[in-house]
């Protein structure tokens, strides 16, 4: 495969690949839309693997859009680095004959996390931690690399499942990741190397509010790894909880206000059932005061790896019927 951390660097756009989309792959079927452009399942022509393909739509002065860089982005970073828990990146394209970027996947089939909890609510504790330890350890590979995540919630956890009967957590969309700057912004040691500029405004807030860890307020130079950290502490304890906390508050000035200026409610006050040593764990990745927090996702998943004796695989069995994941008539 090409170098994407290479070719999705180049902001002259005539310096992608560029192949035309339906010479080289056969669509099947459109797997989600938005304003942006639009996910399909397809075919390689050359290979016959399935994958999944996210098509931008044409945008005029390409080069300077933040959507197209951002999109450019996912690319560079999920193809720079290697991790059974991040989604691999086959190419990134342009399509000469209709003048629109696609990025070339591999196809994810299961679900994500936030459809997990709705459709049953809160889960056992083992197979929350199994499922916050599997991301934790893509996590760490990024964070290993110099990137942030930046926006850690359900939705960007997917539960993979590749037809072996097993179950890969994937912790996807790196469209907002911050990137931090080698000394000598060569990306070496296994880094990846940041933007020649930032790709959000000074000030500008990213990611999802309720998700979201204090310092994240103050736009991106607030945010590092800890910030990711916090943000897993919030989805774990959604996990644990059945739902995050101040998930209630529907004014978003006041969740703002709230995050800035009150810590949240223990996992314990939610979900009285989950062990005191783990609602240790989650309190300690939500501390509003990031010294206090793990240094890192390979930090939290050392805290939770006591909690798995029998490791953090999990398989469509364990996660095939609602009753044998969530807590029943606990709350």
């Amino acid at each position: 495969m090409k170098s994407l951390a290479k070719v999705a660097m180049r902001r002259d756009h005539r310096a992608l690949n560029e192949r035309r989309l339906e010479e080289a792959y056969e669509l099947v079927r459109v797997i989600g839309h938005g304003a942006m452009g639009a996910v399909y399942e397809a075919r390689d022509r050359a290979t016959g693997e399935a994958v999944a393909i996210k098509w931008m739509h044409a945008r005029p002065r390409a080069e300077r859009d933040p959507e197209l860089l951002r999109f450019a982005q996912e690319a560079r970073i999920v193809g720079a680095l290697s991790s059974p828990h991040l989604p691999r990146v086959v190419e990134l394209s342009r399509d000469p004959a209709r003048d629109v970027m696609y990025l070339v996947m591999e196809l994810l089939r299961g679900e994500d996390l936030r459809s997990l909890l709705a459709r049953v609510g809160a889960l056992r504790a083992d197979v929350a931690v199994q499922i916050a330890a599997q991301a934790c350890v893509g996590l760490a590979r990024a964070h290993a690399a110099g990137v942030v995540h930046r926006d850690i919630k359900p939705e960007n956890l997917f539960l993979a499942r590749p037809g072996d009967g097993s179950v890969v957590v994937k912790v996807l969309d790196f469209g907002v990741a911050k990137i931090r700057r080698s000394a000598d912004h060569t990306g070496a040691s296994g880094g990846v190397t940041a933007p020649a500029r930032s790709m959000t405004a000074s000030g500008q807030i990213v990611g999802t509010p309720l998700f979201l860890a204090p310092e994240m307020l103050d736009g991106e130079k607030g945010a590092d790894v800890r910030s990711d950290v916090y943000s897993m502490g919030v989805t774990l304890y959604a996990m644990l909880a059945g739902k995050a906390p101040r998930a209630e508050v529907r004014s978003l000035a006041q969740l703002l206000y709230l995050v800035v200026n009150e810590p949240a409610p223990p996992v314990s006050r939610a979900a009285p059932w989950v062990p005191e040593p783990l609602a240790a764990v989650v309190a300690r990745a939500m501390s509003p005061v990031k010294e206090e927090r793990y240094r890192g996702a390979q930090e939290l998943l050392d805290a939770l790896l006591p909690f798995l004796p029998e490791g953090a695989a999990l398989t469509e069995e364990t996660l095939g019927a609602s009753g044998d994941v969530a807590i029943r008539g606990e709350s």
